[in-house]
């Protein structure tokens, strides 16, 4: 962990944390806390697996910022299933399982997205996206 980084203990972080976006084209993220703190997540790309497992050490305050913006994009009440009328081909799938501060969800979808009426991925979704690459030290 880097200095800094909070206990597995502590409550800031994730009891359990599992994100995987993905298809038959284009990249894909595949993002797991391990027992100690750490996150190992892959990246690929044309709906493959590089093989390749890097790892991040989160800080305190990254998993404080990523606990904030869950929070603020109301993931604990999305729906257990996003599924689009349109998910029979060129299908980007999704799945979350995140358990942290007495809250836990399991959420999946398929060319569909919290906050989304459409085939669009949603300002929420992106947002969400985002503050996991953030953890992993791959985000704006």
């Amino acid at each position: 962990m880097r200095d800094g980084a909070s206990s597995p203990s502590s409550p800031s972080l994730p009891t359990s944390f599992e994100f995987y976006i993905g298809g038959s084209v284009g990249p894909s993220l595949y993002v797991r806390l391990v027992d100690d703190g750490r996150l190992l997540y892959e990246w690929a790309s044309a709906g493959g697996y590089s093989g390749v497992v890097m790892e991040a050490s989160p800080t305190g305050e990254e998993w404080a910022q990523f606990r904030e913006t869950a929070g603020r994009l109301g993931v604990w009440e999305w729906e257990p299933e996003y599924v689009s009328a349109y998910s029979c081909c060129d299908v980007t799938y999704w799945h979350l399982r995140l358990e942290m501060d007495g809250h836990s969800i399991v959420v999946r979808g398929a060319n569909a997205y919290p906050g989304s009426p459409g085939l669009e991925v949603s300002k929420q979704f992106r947002e969400f996206r985002a503050a996991v690459e953030r953890l992993i030290g791959r985000g704006p």
